[in-house]
């Protein structure tokens, strides 16, 4: 395993966090939350695949 895909496994969790966080302050709807995990997991999975 590259530093990149270290990166990649460290950063991803802390993202969805983040938008979890954001959910329960208000600030996103659940539509987001789940969209941006999505999102999330997607470039994640594709990023740590191609390396």
């Amino acid at each position: 395993m590259n530093q990149a895909q270290l990166g990649l496994l460290i950063v991803t969790p802390m993202l969805i966090g983040t938008a979890l966080l954001m959910h329960r302050q208000g600030v996103m709807s659940r539509g987001g939350v789940v969209l941006a995990t999505l999102a999330s997991l997607g470039a994640a999975a594709w990023m740590f695949l191609t390396q």
